[in-house]
C-alpha cells in the first residue's frame, strides 16, 4: 500500500493519511492532474479529504497540496504518496486545522488544492466536509 509523508515546508495546516472521509456529499471525481477550490461545508470547519487511487498499478508518486487563496500566505500543506511497482491500491489523504483567516474575523472557509502524478494518471476524488 502507498505511503503518506507530509511535505518539509507545510505550515498551518495538518497532513495526514486516513481511512476515509467524513463528507456526506459524493466528492468530485476527475484523472490527475487536478486542481481547484475546496470549500468548507456550512458551519464547519475546512477538512479536504482526498482519495486517490494509482489505477494503472505502476511505481508512481502523488503530490497533493492546498494553499491560501487570500495570497496572505497564511498556511500551505503538501503530502506525498509513493506507490511501488505493481501496487494499485487507493489512498486517503486529509487537510485540517486550518488557521483562522488573515482578517482573524472567523475559520478559513476555503482553499485551492492541486494534484500531480509524477508517473501515470492517477484517480482523484475530492471531498470538503
Amino acid at each position: 500500500m502507498a505511503t503518506v509523508n507530509p511535505g518539509p515546508g507545510t505550515f498551518n495546516v495538518r497532513v495526514q493519511q486516513v481511512s476515509d472521509t467524513k463528507s456526506s456529499g459524493s466528492g468530485t471525481s476527475t484523472n490527475s492532474p487536478q486542481s481547484g477550490t475546496a470549500l468548507a461545508s456550512q458551519g464547519e470547519p475546512l477538512t479536504v479529504d482526498i482519495r486517490i487511487k494509482n489505477s494503472h498499478g505502476g511505481a508512481n508518486t502523488v503530490t497533493a497540496q492546498v494553499t491560501d487563496p487570500s495570497g496572505s500566505g497564511g498556511f500551505f500543506g503538501e503530502g506525498t504518496l509513493t506507490w511501488n511497482d505493481g501496487d494499485d491500491s487507493e489512498v486517503w489523504i486529509e487537510f485540517t486545522d486550518f488557521p483562522l483567516r488573515p482578517d482573524q474575523a472567523g475559520a478559513t472557509d476555503k482553499c485551492g488544492y492541486s494534484v500531480s502524478a509524477s508517473g501515470d494518471a492517477v484517480a482523484v476524488t475530492e471531498f470538503t466536509v
